[in-house]
């Protein structure tokens, strides 16, 4: 009622003569209405001599709901006053909030008295770093308010938006949003807000470094709309670049990659949770399917609940996007990985509830030829509900180094702490096979650990040293593989590991191995050989031949990365030996250059050049390896040194005596290297 009358008014003013009015000045205390309320109103209206008008509205404060305004000066060069309505399509505003500032801002206006209908239209508005241009439109308590934004800071929006009482994550906020959006409310406040934008190098992290993303390009439409202090939102979105981690989960975005999402979730803001009905997702050449979570950004475990089902997935996509992050400076970084699989899991305060794999022609492998499979197809299930899942496995070939495994198929069954094999497989492995008797793997407070039994038939030396590319051997290969265990990280052997080659035994004791498939393994054992045949070992080596047998034992074994650090080790000729025992020439010489003195010069100088071999009484060499040096020593103490090589008593009589009680343990590795392949010394 009070614009109609003021209208009135001012119109009454206007058909007076103009020569005796030059200005008309208004003030009102108070001006309300359902939903707001204008205070302390100044309206001033000037007649310029050209006949045009000038008005200037200023208000003390402007009062919507909880939204307040300050200090709002509204200034118009040209105006129109109608009976009906007022005009101006060339003004400027000035305001101040809790929020932003504004001077000057290019700005139109309209009001019609009777309906009351307001339309305003700012341009170019300072808002966060950035510039927005709105247009706001209300009649009676309804409203409407739309606008576009350009290069606006996240933290900027994210600061006016906990300043209007909004519940949103306490993060650390950067980059900047651009693009359109709109909102509708009424007197009781917002309804709705659609929008459609897009991020530019945006990001987050909270205090605690749980959950970050950075370098974000977003683009997003959809709506949301408030349900007291909750939100209701429906949208789409699309990652095309940048990195998000929210503990566990770590994930990459490309162009060549994009993430399109299909969301549609609740925020509890009363119990500061993030309801996730439903998002389906794809991404080509990667992964397509869905998944419904709760996620509670301040909880002490904030993935409190997921629902995964993937439709399709393909490698290595899959691999390089989503799972290689999480293996990185592990041997499995760089896995050379194919096929395609389906799944679906459930998690439940971060611990995993039940999970479903089927596998189509899956292979993969460490790009150095360490391990790999081919074709691995089958259906793996596991849940924790105490029943017992079986399913079943096959693959084409598999392989550990250059050993290949033959084609197989296994029956599996799980139950709710562990998966294990139903019936013993056999693998064809070169010439023999492996037998596993039992495997069983499992998961303990996230831990992964399993447990292996079982055998290796007789494999040929020959087709084994071929495989891993060593001088041929000769002889066979067996050896049992009793209950080897990985735990916490560490693999140990469950008794003893016996293997047969070269026509003895070869057995390990208090093997384990932490961090095996590491960056740094390191590895622990003792070992022992018995009745190893010589003419066997030496036969393909270069090293010479020796006829007789061998014992030794190797003490306290330590590795670091496959490197031998230390160990204490003697070899010598068993006391109980009834064989022939003899010794080439060529081996005589290797050996003495191994001691690092002796006799193989004087060999070739004397009249034993004669003879091809020697007969011996005993041989042997110790070697402690602590801080890079071999502490040397033989099968006796001689003179000045030890015996390697010691001769009978009846002629021809023929000893090897070392000298050096230390050796640089690389320049004897050099040494036996260089022997073994064939360029060790030759007595001609």
């Amino acid at each position: 009622m009070w614009a109609r009358i003021s209208g009135t008014l001012i119109l009454v003013l206007l058909s007076c003569n103009a020569a005796a009015i030059d200005q008309i000045q208004l003030h009102w205390r108070t001006i309300e209405s359902a939903g707001w309320q204008l205070s302390d109103v100044n309206l001033v209206i000037d007649w310029m001599d050209s006949g045009q008008s000038e008005m200037t509205l200023e208000l003390a404060s402007l009062q919507m709901g909880d939204y307040q305004l300050e200090k709002l000066r509204f200034s118009c060069s040209i105006f129109e006053l109608l009976p009906a309505e007022i005009k101006c399509r060339q003004g400027q505003l000035s305001l101040t909030s809790d929020w932003f500032d504004a001077e000057a801002v290019p700005a139109a206006i309209s009001y019609h008295f009777d309906s009351r209908d307001l339309t305003v239209s700012v341009s170019a508005f300072p808002l966060a770093g950035g510039q927005v241009h709105l247009a706001f439109h209300r009649q009676d308590s309804k409203w409407e308010l739309s606008g576009s934004l350009t290069d606006t800071m996240l933290a900027g929006i994210a600061d006016l938006l906990a300043a209007t009482g909004l519940e949103i994550p306490k993060f650390d906020y950067q980059g900047s949003i651009s693009g359109k959006l709109s909102a509708r409310g009424d007197s009781r406040g917002l309804k709705n807000v659609v929008w459609k934008m897009q991020t530019q190098e945006s990001g987050y992290s909270n205090a605690q470094g749980t959950q970050a993303a950075e370098a974000l390009v977003l683009a997003s439409s959809g709506s949301a709309s408030p349900q007291g202090s909750d939100w209701r939102v429906q949208a789409s979105l699309a990652a095309r670049q940048g990195m998000l981690y929210a503990e566990p989960v770590y994930l990459e975005f490309s162009q060549a990659r994009p993430l399109e999402l299909t969301v549609d979730l609740y925020w509890d803001a009363g119990n500061g949770e993030l309801l996730l009905r439903s998002m389906a997702f794809r991404q080509p050449d990667v992964v397509m399917g869905s998944l419904d979570a709760v996620w509670a950004p301040g909880a002490d475990t904030p993935l409190r609940q997921l629902g995964l089902e993937i439709e399709q997935a393909w490698l290595p996509g899959l691999f390089e996007t989503w799972l290689q992050p999480w293996l990185a400076g592990t041997v499995l970084e760089k896995l050379e990985t194919a096929g395609r699989l389906q799944g679906r899991l459930k998690l439940r305060e971060g611990r995993l509830q039940s999970t479903q794999m089927k596998l189509d022609q899956v292979s993969f492998g460490e790009p150095d030829g360490q391990f790999g499979v081919r074709a691995l197809n089958g259906v793996l299930a596991w849940d924790n509900s105490g029943s017992v899942r079986q399913s079943r496995l096959a693959w084409q070939g598999a392989n550990f180094y250059q050993l290949q495994l033959g084609a197989a198929e296994l029956g599996v069954e799980s139950d709710g702490s562990s998966v294990k094999i139903q019936q013993p497989l056999v693998v064809s492995l070169l010439d023999g096979e492996l037998h596993v008797d039992e495997f069983e793997l499992g998961i303990d407070h996230g831990e992964l650990h399993w447990m292996l039994d079982g055998m290796l038939t007789p494999v040929s030396m020959q087709a084994f040293s071929t495989a891993l590319g060593w001088p041929p051997l000769s002889g066979k290969l067996s050896g049992m593989v009793p209950k080897v265990r990985y735990e916490k990280g560490e693999l140990t052997l469950g008794g003893v590991l016996l293997v047969q080659a070269f026509d003895g035994d070869i057995t390990l004791r208090n093997l384990r191995i932490q961090q095996p498939l590491g960056l740094v393994p390191r590895l622990w054992a003792d070992a022992r050989l018995e009745h190893i045949d010589l003419e066997t070992l030496t036969r393909t080596f270069s090293f010479g031949r020796i006829e007789g047998q061998l014992q030794g034992r190797v003490n306290d074994l330590y590795m670091e990365a496959w490197q031998l650090v230390a160990f204490d080790a003697a070899f010598e000729t068993p006391p109980d030996d009834r064989s022939r025992r003899r010794i080439s020439q060529k081996a005589v010489d290797n050996i003495s250059n191994l001691g690092g003195a002796g006799i193989g010069g004087a060999v070739s100088r004397s009249f034993l050049r004669f003879l091809e071999d020697f007969p011996y009484r005993r041989l042997g060499i110790r070697c402690r390896l602590e801080s890079g040096i071999c502490h040397m020593d033989g099968v006796a103490p001689a003179e000045n040194g030890y015996y390697l090589v010691q001769g009978r008593l009846l002629p021809p009589r023929l000893d090897v005596i070392g000298y050096a009680s230390e050796v640089d343990w690389l320049s004897l590795l050099g040494r036996l290297k260089s022997i073994t392949a064939g360029n060790g010394p030759v007595v001609r």
